[in-house]
């Protein structure tokens, strides 16, 4: 704030009441209140509509690597996406790895993904990230689904979950699990680390597997993979 041009307040009566130095008093004040009403200007110390637009707007730097302030009316917009599969998808085989796919990413702010299997978010910090999938065993022999998590393709140290999942319980009828993970994933780099969920089955006739709508009720269809993330913590 600036300062306020004004002669020197008086010092106190040394003894009693002193109406000459009361008058002193009264006449400094009347100065500072006159500046005040009239040609008292402060100096703007700060942007204050440049640190407004920083503070309303995550688009570099900021809190979280990108994360600042209340982004919409009702509080700060934070990155999350669903990711979604409506197509099945088969094992490649007892010795190979399955990498997940997506087809649909709604709602989402902020994280995308690539190749079909990459996902990316937008800033430096830690995720949680939950899923399920719909895993169904076409084979007369129960079976064994492991699911795991790959940074940047590298294998996430003990973060593979296994299952067993039942033979078939007719030609027509499948038997199914569905494995729900949650897990933190943690990046320094997002423009260069992504997350991939892979799986593997003991049994080629193991699928991550998608039904169509019902009806009679009427219902939802049934997504072969069904992932949320979002963000919870800068690093």
């Amino acid at each position: 704030m600036s300062k306020i041009s004004n002669v020197r307040l008086p010092n106190a009566a040394q003894q009693g009441y002193s109406a000459e130095q009361f008058d002193q008093l009264v006449r400094s004040l009347e100065q500072v209140i006159f500046q005040l009403n009239n040609t008292y200007t402060p100096v703007v110390s700060e942007d204050r509509a440049g640190a407004n637009s920083w503070f309303l707007s995550g688009t570099s730097g900021g809190f979280a690597g990108g994360i600042r302030g209340p982004q919409i009316s009702n509080g700060i917009a934070l990155p999350y996406a669903t990711l979604v599969s409506d197509v099945d998808q088969s094992s490649a085989g007892i010795t190979s790895e399955n990498i997940v796919t997506y087809t649909s990413v709604s709602p989402a702010n902020g994280i995308k993904v690539v190749d079909n299997s990459k996902i990316y978010v937008p800033c430096a910090g830690q995720y949680l990230v939950v899923f399920s999938f719909q895993v169904a065993n076409h084979s007369t022999s129960a079976a064994e689904v492991e699911v795991w998590a790959k940074d940047t393709g590298t294998n996430v140290a003990l973060s593979n979950r296994r299952f067993d999942i039942p033979a078939r319980k007719s030609s027509t009828i499948w038997s199914h699990v569905v494995p729900a993970v949650s897990f933190i994933f943690t990046t320094n780099d997002p423009s260069t680390n992504y997350l991939q969920w892979a799986w593997w089955s003991d049994n080629a006739d193991v699928y991550l597997e998608h039904y169509a709508a019902g009806t009679s009720p009427t219902r939802p269809a049934v997504p072969s993979v069904l992932l949320t993330i979002s963000f919870v913590s800068a690093v």
